[in-house]
């Protein structure tokens, strides 16, 4: 899982995503908390955004990957990284991030 996580942050990171990890994009209510319900819509339109083509495949020209990253996230084997593997990868790593285990990731969990 620990890997997992590895290679969810640094795609999320990869992706532009600089307010996401911040806390700042992601806290749809406001609350100063990010929701599990919440990290998964930030991963949806993280992942769909790095689609540029729409063709439903993340493409080494849209978002660079290493090796290990591309086989992590590739859950069908299939040698491509949808839309699909690229949220539930990033999605993966929300319980580790959530370190004290109430279903949200407060500023002092996304620091680290």
């Amino acid at each position: 899982m620990h890997k997992r996580l590895l290679v969810s942050l640094g795609v999320l990171i990869a992706a532009g995503s600089a307010a996401w990890a911040a806390g700042g994009g992601a806290d749809y209510d406001g609350d100063g908390r990010i929701s599990r319900e919440e990290f998964r819509n930030q991963a949806a339109r993280s992942a769909f955004a790095a689609d540029k083509n729409s063709n439903g495949v993340v493409e080494e020209s849209e978002l660079k990957l290493s090796a290990e990253q591309k086989k992590a996230l590739d859950s069908n084997g299939d040698g491509k990284v949808s839309v699909e593997e690229l949220q539930a990868g990033q999605v993966s790593g929300f319980g580790e991030l959530d370190k004290n285990g109430d279903g949200f990731l407060d500023a002092g969990e996304m620091k680290g």
